[in-house]
């Protein structure tokens, strides 16, 4: 019989807070590297009278580890969630704004009215879609590849185990890039995933889990590890464990 224990996919450690350890368990699926040409591309950027938008702490500590004190050089900071909110801050941007919708359509709803400069320094991983509207209309728009998730060869093979065996109530998926190494273990498993509740980050990883043939997964309000996982979990104890959402029609 399932218990309630839920997997965290996250392919790298500087995404969010920390997961709570009671009930959790983690499966790291990359390796986080510094993308040359972007962070050279990013610092090259004219900051007078320019927004950065920053969707991940890796670009943060990446950037950061280039050039000390680059984000504060920013008049306006614009993150994709509290924990990356924080990290701007602790690097010294000034005037931060968290947009109140998870992901990148909380920071395009601030900048809507917004026609200025602006820098997306991203992962290699990252959707550039949600953006297309800024781009669209910013005087100048950059988004440089300043990081890049490499797969790790195998991510714990215990982990994937356990999850094929069932021992795993829900899934909480970080990343699409993670979600994306987890399948691909499985595949090489010659298993079937079993029947979980999943749940994504944000409306973006939402919508590829369709891509994919996996059931709907819940979102939370915030895109946040903590609303992540007690948002799966209120899944699991709400409407038994195993019993994937149906896709909408």
């Amino acid at each position: 019989m399932k218990t309630a224990r839920i997997l965290l996919l996250r392919s790298g450690i500087e995404e969010g807070a920390e997961a709570p350890a009671e009930g959790v368990d983690v499966l790291l699926t990359h390796e986080v590297l510094p993308a040359p040409e972007g962070v050279a591309a990013a610092l090259t950027f004219e900051p007078a009278g320019a927004a950065v938008v920053v969707t991940s702490r890796s670009a943060v500590v990446v950037l950061e580890a280039a050039r000390p004190g680059f984000f504060a050089r920013f008049e306006r900071a614009f993150a994709a969630g509290i924990a990356t909110g924080r990290a701007l801050s602790s690097a010294g941007a000034g005037r931060v704004e968290v947009g109140a919708e998870p992901g990148a359509a909380g920071i395009v709803r601030l900048l809507r009215d917004d026609s200025g400069p602006v820098l997306w320094p991203r992962g290699s991983d990252a959707d550039p879609e949600p953006f297309e509207p800024l781009a669209a209309r910013s005087v100048r728009w950059s988004a440089p590849v300043v990081y890049e998730k490499r797969p790790l060869a195998r991510p714990d093979p215990l982990l994937v185990e356990a999850l094929l065996d069932g021992r795993y109530a829900g899934v909480a998926v970080a990343s699409l890039a993670a979600l994306d190494a987890l399948l691909a273990s499985v595949r090489s498993a010659g298993r079937p995933l079993p029947q979980v509740r999943w749940g994504a980050i944000g409306p973006g990883t939402a919508r590829a889990f369709a891509q994919r043939d996996l059931p709907v997964p819940v979102v939370p309000s915030r895109a946040r590890l903590n609303d992540l996982i007690e948002a799966v979990a209120s899944e699991v104890s709400g409407a038994g464990a195993g019993t994937p959402r149906k896709e909408p029609s």
